[in-house]
């Protein structure tokens, strides 16, 4: 098995694209029990906001801590064809 990986920037594109990468250490009992598990706690509004890399098109990146950015407002933030019901 190999070790480690590698994440290639993403492509260029107007308006910019950034590749937002999420690092969680989850115990489970397999992988898709591991991925549930590690988007229930992305998405659990009582998580603990994580640490993020944020990558541009060049391949440069950015720690970027949420618990200290994490603000009321939300910008990426949409609401989904469920959520938009006509009264």
């Amino acid at each position: 098995m190999k070790k480690g990986f590698s994440i290639m920037p993403p492509p260029k594109d107007r308006p910019p694209v950034f590749r937002v990468i999420y690092v969680i250490d989850v115990g489970a009992g397999n992988v898709v029990e591991a991925a549930k598990c590690a988007y229930a706690m992305m998405t659990d509004s009582d998580s603990i906001p994580p640490i993020l890399e944020v990558m541009d098109d060049q391949g440069n990146k950015v720690r970027i801590d949420m618990s200290e950015r994490l603000g009321k407002d939300r910008p990426c933030v949409r609401k989904s064809a469920k959520s938009s019901k006509k009264s």
